[in-house]
């Protein structure tokens, strides 16, 4: 099934949180200041379809794993890539998460969202804390972005202490502090005090990320603030974090689809229209009885892959779109769809500009009219993947 959104990104929902916590407590037979802080566990389904979730990128992650979906979520995403360990893609969801690597966790969160609703700033990569040397290359330019951002501060004695593992209580400062960062607002906090052992310095963001239903407690009424946070921890409290700015309005999720399996697949033709409220592209693949993946989503500057330069798209906004399971070269007789771009005078779609094969992956990018909700389908006979973008205001 398609995923169907059309989020405004200039204005929060609101209110539902405080209505599915009640509603919760009400079911559990609670009354009074208690039930309203009733944690509840706001999922990851409007920020990950099924097929997100379902991803399957991990050898040591299977569907039994309860922390699956939000791991192959972030991978698709990108927020995550994982290891390769003996030859095996792996995650490791039981190593603790220090405190470099939960800022690059952070970051890469807050870089799925578009420019106009939030950006980090600019880095030097020279984050000011007394050990900056001792913080790894691979997390210093993350570090340094959110110190400046005001998410992430270091101890008394003016230290970060990169590679002490993140507890609970920490993570739950930073990962409000960076919500609050991008909504411009502050979060509402659970009633009732939910945990009998949450006090002192991180209360409040613990109570504020109960309220929007980014985390949970250990049991009913502890939270065990003291305790290392795990990979696969660390992702699910990433993915609800989505999920909110999804659900209130700050991002359009991306879709996804894994490709079935290696395929000789090419497109070789390209169809545009209009149906309803929305324009349609659609793109006829033709090759082998696999399916064709995809991944779509808006992103900031159209870059090529491969060659990393920009590329000139038409529109108000862009959204890439990456066909996977496609064959490098296509080994087929009809004529490819290749190295085009289409104009369209639509009230959704402006133009397509293909970037052809790499490694797999066909590169195609859509200027749109906006920041337009959209949605991702399959026809078969022949196989065809279609695009409805909604129309802008």
């Amino acid at each position: 099934m398609p995923t169907r959104t059309s989020p405004d990104l200039h204005g929060r929902k609101g209110g539902a949180v405080v209505a599915i916590g009640t509603t919760i407590a009400l079911a559990a037979g609670q009354v009074g200041a208690a039930a309203a802080a009733l944690p509840f566990d706001r999922g990851i389904d409007d920020a990950c379809e099924e097929s997100a979730q379902d991803a399957d990128q991990f050898a040591d992650i299977d569907a039994t794993h309860p922390h699956a979906t939000a791991i192959n979520c972030l991978w698709a995403y990108g927020v995550v890539q994982g290891q390769v360990d003996d030859g095996e893609h792996v995650y490791s969801p039981g190593s603790d998460v220090t405190r470099e690597q939960m800022a690059s966790f952070i970051a890469s969160m807050i870089d799925q969202l578009p420019d106009e609703v939030y950006a980090l700033p600019g880095t030097d990569a020279d984050p000011d804390f007394t050990d900056a040397a001792e913080i790894s290359s691979a997390h210093e330019v993350n570090v340094d972005r959110l110190q400046q951002a005001g998410i992430i501060s270091g101890y008394d004695d003016g230290t970060f202490r990169p590679e002490v593992s993140i507890d609970r209580a920490q993570l739950a400062s930073f990962i409000a502090r960076a919500i609050e960062r991008v909504i411009d607002d502050e979060l509402m906090r659970a009633e009732g005090e939910p945990f009998e052992d949450v006090d002192g310095t991180h209360q409040a963001s613990i109570e504020k990320l109960t309220q929007a239903g980014i985390v949970q407690g250990q049991t009913r009424t502890t939270y065990g603030p003291d305790a290392p946070t795990t990979r696969a921890q660390m992702a699910t409290m990433i993915a609800r974090s989505l999920d909110y700015f999804v659900f209130e309005g700050f991002l359009e999720p991306v879709a996804f689809a894994a490709a079935t399996a290696p395929s000789t697949l090419g497109v070789t033709d390209v169809d545009t229209g209009v149906h309803d409220d929305v324009d349609r592209v659609t793109f006829t693949l033709e090759g082998d009885d696999a399916l064709a993946g995809w991944n779509v989503r808006y992103v900031d500057d159209a870059v090529a892959h491969g060659s990393g330069k920009p590329v000139d798209v038409e529109g108000a906004a862009i959204l890439q779109v990456t066909l996977t399971g496609m064959a490098l070269p296509p080994d087929l007789d009809e004529e490819l769809w290749d190295d085009e771009r289409i104009s369209v005078e639509g009230d959704g779609i402006v133009e397509i500009v293909d970037l052809s094969v790499y490694e797999g992956q066909q590169q195609i990018f859509i200027g749109t009219t906006g920041l337009n909700g959209f949605s991702v389908d399959r026809l078969s006979d022949p196989q065809r993947v279609y695009i409805d973008v909604d129309h802008g205001p």
